[in-house]
């Protein structure tokens, strides 16, 4: 394709000063760098998305997990939302799918083991268009995506009945938004694309301790993750596009700079008495900066916290009736994001099932979401799969 002469900059100021105007109003604006994937293992995507209390899976929340956990895990999703404004013009929808969750954990008989990688953060993804009446009809539309993923590799110890574990991650994500303009008279609309690139170092620490307790087994679980500085790199251009093989750029603004993650608290409390499973945990995260910047959906920074629950039930494991050894889990939680000014609720279901005389399981999980505002009315689905392989506890439950 054929580059251009740049125009003058005043000409492109006034072109972007003028479509600023004219769409102020954008009803993601609370979103910034987007919703919190609230990470979960295979088991806990059905349990209400558990995941620093374990249902027998490792758990990359839980660095204490390592030291007495052997398995594979790989969890898939598909995922879908549909966003309803107020305003009958206005949309969003986004989907997507793929491998979500893959970590390798390989426990040692003498008190120690180690744990390897890969778990989504933060995602988003929004599509909304406008059409603005007047002397000069305009039709706008405004992209965003973007994901923040983390790959790690953590270790622990085990003394007794309590296990300390140490996680070293590191976390990188793009994020893109993509604003079109275009008139009747126009062959091809005219884009502002800004690009972002975060990369950094994550520390995070993990103390559990767990046991039997007559034919009970009981777990309490703490995480604390240090908070990350990212580099933080920014581009900011307009695209004129004349024809296909006729296309001015220009770069309206670049930076480069550090963003940091608010420090992160997590606990949580599992119990498990014969064929049932209960687990129960919280977190908090502390304040974000401002998500701001040439280009990007602008969003004040706050405390996050959420709250998660799930149960998951065996009839018989060793019946020899299918239906009786499947594990039917339910969950819910809710949380509050750090950037977007709402709650949001979930509710989920779940089948495991274990393969015939092996210790292997695969879930199936759907969870169904709300995110309510004055001005947005959003709803979701996600449907899940996992596999998990060799699942081993080092301190087996003393159930007869």
């Amino acid at each position: 394709m054929a580059l251009v002469a740049v125009p003058p900059r005043k000409a492109i100021f006034l072109l972007v000063g003028s479509l600023a105007a004219q769409v102020a109003y954008n009803p993601y604006s609370g979103y910034g760098v987007g919703l919190p994937a609230l990470p979960a293992s295979g088991a806990g995507l059905g349990t209400g998305r558990l995941s620093a209390a374990g249902l027998q899976v490792p758990l990359p929340e839980q660095p204490a997990h390592s030291a007495h956990l052997t398995a594979m895990q790989a969890d898939f999703s598909g995922y879908g939302r549909s966003a309803h404004l107020q305003s009958p013009t206005q949309q969003g929808r986004f989907g997507t799918g793929g491998l979500q969750n893959l970590q390798l954990s390989f426990a040692r008989g003498k008190g120690w083991g180690f744990s390897l990688g890969l778990a989504p953060q933060a995602l988003q993804g929004y599509q909304g268009r406008r059409t603005l009446q007047g002397p000069v009809p305009l039709q706008y539309q405004d992209k965003t995506e973007g994901l923040l993923s983390l790959a790690y590799l953590q270790a622990a110890l085990r003394w007794k009945s309590v296990a300390l574990g140490y996680q070293f991650g590191y976390l990188w994500g793009t994020y893109e938004r993509q604003q079109s303009l275009q008139t009747a008279t126009q062959p091809l609309p005219d884009y502002l694309i800004t690009q972002l690139r975060l990369n950094g170092l994550q520390h995070r620490l993990g103390l559990m301790w767990q046991d039997t307790l007559g034919s009970h087994l009981l777990q309490v679980s703490v995480a604390y993750t240090f908070s990350p500085s990212l580099h933080r790199e920014l581009t900011y251009t307009f695209q004129k596009n004349f024809s296909y093989t006729n296309i001015l750029l220009d770069t309206l603004s670049m930076s480069q700079g550090r963003w940091a993650l608010g420090p992160q608290w997590r606990g949580g409390v599992f119990w498990q008495r014969s064929s049932w499973q209960a687990g129960l945990e919280a977190g908090y995260q502390g304040t974000l900066p401002d998500w701001q910047g040439s280009g990007l959906v602008p969003a004040r920074g706050r405390a996050a916290w959420d709250l998660r629950g799930g149960l998951s039930w065996v009839p018989d494991p060793r019946s020899t009736a299918f239906y009786k050894r499947f594990r039917y889990q339910v969950g819910g939680f809710v949380a509050e994001p750090p950037y977007a000014p709402l709650r949001w609720y979930g509710l989920t279901a779940g089948l495991g099932w274990q393969f015939p005389r092996s210790p292997h399981l695969l879930f199936l999980a759907l969870e169904r979401g709300w995110l309510p505002t004055p001005t947005l009315r959003e709803t979701y689905v996600q449907v899940s799969l996992a596999v998990v392989f060799r699942e081993l506890w080092f301190v087996p439950p003393r159930i007869e």
